[in-house]
């Protein structure tokens, strides 16, 4: 992948807006190249990361009242699981998309893109939640995680990877170049996951590589985001083509892993740097003071041998997780920051 300007400014996913309109107001004013759909959490429990893409999900419901996404196992499973892998092997893709109730984001982000002039456009972006963090999240009435009931959890992930393909599918009707990002802050859980663990890596990139090969399909670009401090070897091994994290708290952690960083960039790799804080005590820091903090990274990765150049080409901003959890007044804080962030980059950071 090879991106049309660096340090290009774009955003994760969530607002706390009620409003779609609202918050795509904000969104395309201020991330004119890279815009992104709103994930509208404040609207409603069916926006929440690990509710909006359950439809039709074998086994899984939302229950909006208790704001509680579980396994139900008094329904039909075994005629559900079926009932998808029909739709799978026949190729119905429709099947697998989402409704507006829990994407009203979505479908005003689509309207927008229709009567956008798309001559400023680099990318759309998108977002799915990844199949790591659902399948750990989710439980049952027992308490036992989704993931370790093999069946049921192997048809929520092929669920995840149609609905990020169907995304990635309407998003590429509209402009050619488009990037899905695999929302995956569970990744942290499993840093110091040994050898000795039931839960093998090499499962846990499975079931990642299964959303990005879905992504890739329709001839989209993949990107994992994850908000922790996670084993970035692991992450980069991946088949992704962009990562993004939060460089803000992280940064440092991130850099120490040159040699995969090496490789992901030698395979085209792209690096989201999160370094707009979105925690409400880090909101007035002085962006030339984050600013600082980058190029650090930047050099401490140029002295393992990395191109500097390379880096800069290869990099784009982001805050360093959604801002969901804010208020209105902050998300708009660092969304703005954000994007002055970016500009600053451009014009300090030499090339």
């Amino acid at each position: 992948m090879k991106l049309k300007n660096h340090f290009e400014a774009t955003g994760i996913g969530s607002i706390p807006y009620n409003s779609e309109r609202e918050a795509c107001d904000l969104i395309f004013s201020k991330f004119k190249r890279i815009p992104f759909w709103p994930q509208l959490v404040n609207k409603s429990f069916l926006e929440d990361m690990m509710a909006q893409f359950v439809e039709r999900m074998p086994g899984i419901e939302a229950d909006a009242s208790a704001k509680k996404v579980s396994v139900n196992r008094n329904r039909d499973i075994r005629k559900e699981i079926d009932e998808l892998n029909e739709h799978y092997e026949s190729g119905d893709l429709e099947y697998f998309s989402f409704s507006e109730d829990h994407a009203a984001g979505f479908y005003e982000y689509m309207y927008r893109l229709k009567n956008l002039d798309k001559t400023m456009l680099d990318y759309l972006k998108g977002q799915v939640t990844g199949p790591v963090s659902f399948a750990f999240s989710v439980t049952d009435s027992n308490g036992i995680p989704l993931y370790f009931d093999k069946e049921l959890c192997g048809a929520a992930i092929k669920t995840l990877a149609l609905k990020a393909r169907w995304q990635a599918a309407r998003l590429k009707e509209i402009f050619q170049d488009v990037i899905i990002f695999i929302d995956e802050p569970s990744l942290v859980f499993f840093k110091q996951a040994g050898s000795r663990s039931k839960i093998k890596k090499e499962d846990l990139a499975s079931h990642i590589n299964t959303v990005v090969s879905a992504i890739h399909t329709e001839a989209c670009f993949a990107g994992l985001h994850c908000c922790a401090d996670a084993d970035w070897d692991f992450a980069l091994s991946t088949d992704i083509d962009l990562i993004s994290f939060d460089a803000y708290n992280y940064g440092r952690s991130f850099a120490e892993n040159s040699e995969s960083i090496a490789k992901f960039f030698e395979r085209g790799g792209i690096i989201a740097w999160g370094m707009v804080p979105t925690a409400p005590e880090s909101l007035k820091e002085d962006i030339g003071n984050i600013l600082e903090r980058l190029e650090s990274y930047i050099g401490i990765l140029a002295q393992k041998g990395i191109d500097r150049k390379k880096i800069i080409n290869s990099s784009l901003i982001t805050p360093s997780c959604g801002c969901g959890t804010l208020s209105g007044e902050e998300a708009e804080s660092v969304i703005t920051r954000c994007v002055d962030f970016s500009q600053l980059a451009k014009e300090r950071i030499i090339r």
